[in-house]
């Protein structure tokens, strides 16, 4: 009886614990990564602007369920994803660096619920999905610096 006890004590100081170090994780994160493209803004918006366009640049789409694109501005794109049972928003930011180079900027903000494990969770957001987004624009420069 004694050993129970100290196991449910236990459980219950260390979730209370882990939960007091998860709440030093900020609740919002966003996940960014941007390309230099050698291109006129106008070649580059309307890959960005229309989701069925998408398909051509950007890796590992199969997991993403939905996609509903918001068109903020001529400069930025916005879109909701919706993968499994998460949804998140992001943006395409495009500025014109200097004539005939443009930067995209992909982002992705992500609302954290006070969960611990939701939380811990988010530190390797940015190790699974920055790779794919960087490949994605890799891939996005190549199909409009190929089609000039």
């Amino acid at each position: 009886m004694r050993f129970i006890k100290l196991i449910g004590i236990s459980f219950v100081a260390f979730f209370l614990l882990l939960t007091a170090f998860t709440s030093l994780i900020p609740s919002e994160i966003r996940i960014s990564r941007a390309v230099d493209i050698q291109a006129e803004k106008k070649m580059v918006l309307p890959l960005l602007l229309e989701d069925r366009k998408w398909n051509r640049w950007i890796q590992d789409s199969t997991r993403v369920i939905a996609v509903r694109p918001i068109i903020t501005s001529d400069s930025l794109v916005s879109a909701e994803w919706t993968a499994g049972d998460k949804t998140f928003n992001s943006s395409y930011a495009v500025y014109e660096v200097k004539e005939g180079t443009v930067t995209v900027q992909w982002f992705f903000d992500m609302k954290l619920s006070w969960y611990p494990w939701d939380k811990l969770g988010s530190i390797v957001y940015d190790k699974q999905m920055g790779p794919v987004m960087e490949e994605s624009l890799g891939k996005l420069k190549q199909l409009v610096e190929s089609n000039p």
